[in-house]
């Protein structure tokens, strides 16, 4: 290891493959998002695309992420780990920070190293960071994934200092009918579903955090309100937004979330005590 490594990992890793420390042993679950994580790449790497979500969408919720890393992260010598950083598109965004990431994808793995994040191959439940070295740590599109949701959040709280922040955005209200489909390709992939008072109960009243902040997004994530008589025109609908944003963002703005259901939510929340893993 360097002298780097050295100082953020509690342990030594089980191997190397590429240069990145391997934590956690291949199972089920690896190998299940293993094939989730090749189907992406393999797409991004032929269309420059993601294969479930499209581009002006997942730049809305990542750049809603983003300003949240930056309105917190109020000095530059912060250290900041991603538990589930896939490509690191978010932490691209932020060089000037001292950036970690964690996954379970190797080939998600490779892209981040790539982009100048510290990296590891670990699963959160085998988190191999030292107790409290983080002063923020975000986790995107990672708990409606994990198996054992309240293990997952005690050891991410784990790594972070007291007066640490933790970001997390998840789906918003999700309809999960599709993954329970006889055809569905992936065995696990959203294992439930969020909304504010469920998340605020988890980090408030559960592990006693104090929640700071939370926040709507993915507007441009195409659900029409439900109830709504426009859901019958949803392309006179497209194209009037198309209008109003090449004429009048503000409006535009304004619409969309009249119109549209948000499919995200981030919450802001700060370690207010030590919490062992």
């Amino acid at each position: 290891m360097t002298s780097n490594m050295h100082e953020c990992y509690a342990r030594e890793p089980l191997d190397y493959e590429d240069g990145i420390p391997i934590f956690s042993l291949t199972d089920f679950y690896v190998e299940n998002y293993e094939r989730i994580s090749i189907d992406h790449l393999n797409h991004f790497e032929t269309t420059g695309n993601n294969p479930w979500i499209r581009e002006d969408h997942w730049q809305e919720i990542e750049s809603s992420t983003e300003a949240l890393i930056k309105k917190y992260a109020t000095k530059s010598d912060i250290k900041i780990l991603d538990v589930g950083v896939g490509m690191g598109r978010l932490l691209g965004r932020i060089p000037e920070l001292q950036r970690f990431g964690m996954d379970i994808s190797k080939g998600y793995l490779k892209h981040a190293k790539a982009k100048g994040i510290e990296v590891c191959m670990a699963r959160i439940e085998d988190i191999p960071y030292r107790e409290q070295f983080f002063d923020m740590v975000v986790a995107t599109d990672v708990l409606e994934h994990v198996l054992d949701l309240n293990l997952v959040v005690r050891k991410i709280l784990s790594v972070i200092k007291v007066g640490g922040i933790v970001i997390v955005r998840v789906p918003y209200k999700e309809d999960l009918h599709c993954y329970l489909e006889p055809n569905y390709p992936y065995d696990l992939v959203h294992l439930r579903n969020f909304e504010e008072n469920g998340l605020r109960i988890l980090f408030e009243k559960i592990f006693n955090m104090q929640v700071l902040e939370w926040s709507l997004t993915g507007f441009n994530g195409g659900r029409l309100r439900v109830g709504s008589n426009i859901r019958y025109y949803g392309g006179a609908v497209r194209r009037i937004l198309n209008i109003s944003n090449r004429l009048n963002k503000g409006v535009y703005r304004f619409l969309r979330k009249r119109i549209y259901q948000p499919t995200e939510m981030n919450m802001v929340i700060r370690n207010s005590q030590r919490v062992f893993a």
